[in-house]
């Protein structure tokens, strides 16, 4: 894998507890600003995203950063994503998605672990992976006595706590 290096470009934050990012434990590939993809793009290690890309993106076990300035019109299949810029498909990361600073999403998110910060924006749905059935919580008897002066006051007979 090859890596280009922008000089004019500043170099994205780093976060220590994302896996993959000390340097030296995984190879790190960077399409620049000045690049544009179209097509099925698979890799492995790690994946910097600086440019336009529209198609599919896949990696077993890679990680993906979506740059701020970069356009990204695809399918992402993941570990781990973190986007800074603008993506627009449906995401399914086995490990954790993180929507950071002006970063705009505008599809559906498949994960077990997300992290949004302030500002951002997500339009779409988040799922979780897991394939197990979550609880989900039934909130319909939490107005109890509501209930029951609607009732009476269509004309039903009820007594206040009583269903």
């Amino acid at each position: 894998m090859s890596t280009f290096i922008d000089p004019k470009r500043p170099s994205l934050p780093t976060d220590p507890s994302r896996p993959g990012s000390t340097t030296g434990s995984r190879s790190t590939t960077v399409l620049t600003a000045d690049c544009e993809f179209k097509g099925a793009l698979a890799f492995s290690g790690e994946l910097q995203l600086h440019g336009r890309v529209e198609g599919t993106i896949e990696s077993e076990g890679g990680a993906l950063t979506v740059g701020e300035e970069a356009m990204v019109k695809a399918e992402i299949r993941v570990n781990d994503v973190l986007v800074y810029g603008k993506v627009q498909g449906n995401i399914y990361a086995t490990g954790r998605v993180e929507l950071r600073g002006k970063a705009e999403v505008y599809g559906d998110l498949h994960t077990n672990r997300l992290a949004m910060d302030d500002g951002v924006v997500f339009v779409g749905r988040s799922n979780t992976l897991s394939g197990k059935n979550q609880p989900t919580g039934d909130f319909s008897k939490m107005f109890t006595r509501l209930g029951a002066v609607s009732k009476s006051a269509n004309g039903a007979t009820a007594k206040p706590g009583a269903e």
